[in-house]
């Protein structure tokens, strides 16, 4: 039997290395506070991508997923059944279509039941979730901490909600969300969903959660989990789309052989995702970071800068982060894969 790929963290610390999947979404960030990135990257032949073209966008989902999680963790009827279910919560059935405006290739990640790009990845976190915890992990209960500048805090509340054993708190900065996306937030009546309005910036919630984490002791007796793209099972949900919209653009323009992505950016979460999609064997060109005034990964792309600045209150408000965390992923691939 094939083996899953297994995780180690970005900080190198022995007992956080060979992870496995499981292991991994459960924990969220490693214990010694580090991102957990994969110890290897599955490939996917030309031949084998073009084999996927004429998949729905759940199929297509459980064969890139299928590359990282074996049977050896989760049964291959399972994963595409809990695949196909996250994909069932999409009003679109091609889940994220491909559209063209003035010539530009657009794909709509907004048929999720928040309309934020984030339920692609946060409708099948949950059902992970809920999958572990009745398959004995955790004793079946997980408390799930949260960080929000808007768009994850709803889209994972519409994941969490009503899940058996799971209990999801979300920290969002008063004041700098949209007020739509509050009300997503604070109007769902399920008892497991709890939101803290906190007096300060996405990034002040973000430190909550990070030191929440590093507290072993409340980190163990709450069962802690993540639910902010810390958590390595939102990057690879969202590899999906890459290999989807690929192959949609490529079956219009059959010349092309290589597509370039332009991704907005705030936490680093979504565009890292096309950067694992490339090292698959995605036939990727530029991953083009779209940013707002809060431009630390331009400022770094740049000239090489990478500090902190103070937040600028933007129309973009989910963008509106000062240090991306899932930089750190990027970083320690820079560095050849060496804490």
């Amino acid at each position: 039997m094939a083996k899953s790929v297994t995780y180690s963290s970005t900080r190198g610390c022995s007992t956080q290395k060979s992870i496995s999947f499981r292991s991994a979404v459960m924990r969220g960030l490693a214990h010694d506070r580090g991102l957990f990135v994969p110890d290897s990257f599955p490939t996917v032949s030309p031949e084998e991508l073009e084999s996927w073209r004429g998949l729905n966008y759940a199929d297509l989902a459980t064969e890139v997923i299928g590359k990282f999680v074996q049977e050896d963790e989760v049964p291959r009827d399972i994963l595409a059944g809990i695949v196909k279910k996250s994909c069932a919560a999409f009003r679109s059935e091609e889940v994220t279509p491909l559209v063209k405006v003035d010539g530009h290739y657009i794909l709509e990640l907004f048929h999720g039941p928040t309309f934020a790009f984030k339920d692609v990845a946060l409708q099948m976190l949950g059902n992970f979730f809920e999958y572990f915890l009745s398959t004995g992990s955790n004793g079946g209960r997980l408390a799930v901490l949260g960080a929000t500048s808007g768009d994850t805090g709803s889209a994972a509340i519409y994941g969490l909600r009503g899940k058996k054993g799971v209990d999801c708190i979300i920290l969002f900065p008063t004041g700098r969300v949209s007020e739509i996306q509050e009300r997503q937030m604070t109007t769902v009546p399920d008892d497991n969903i709890h939101c803290v309005s906190v007096d300060g910036t996405f990034d002040d919630c973000q430190d909550i959660v990070k030191a929440s984490f590093a507290d072993k002791e409340f980190r163990d007796h709450v069962k802690l989990g993540a639910v902010n793209s810390i958590n390595w099972c939102r990057v690879l949900a969202q590899t999906t789309y890459y290999f989807w919209s690929y192959l949609r653009v490529t079956d219009l323009e059959k010349d092309v052989k290589k597509v370039n992505f332009s991704v907005p950016t705030g936490n680093f979460g979504d565009i890292l995702a096309g950067y694992y999609s490339k090292r698959m064997g995605l036939p990727v060109g530029d991953l083009i970071v779209a940013t707002n005034e809060n431009d630390i990964l331009h400022r770094f792309f740049s000239n090489g800068e990478y500090h902190r600045e103070n937040i600028q209150k933007t129309i973009s408000p989910s963008m509106d982060i000062c240090v991306s965390s899932n930089f750190e992923r990027y970083l320690f691939h820079l560095s050849g894969d060496d804490s």
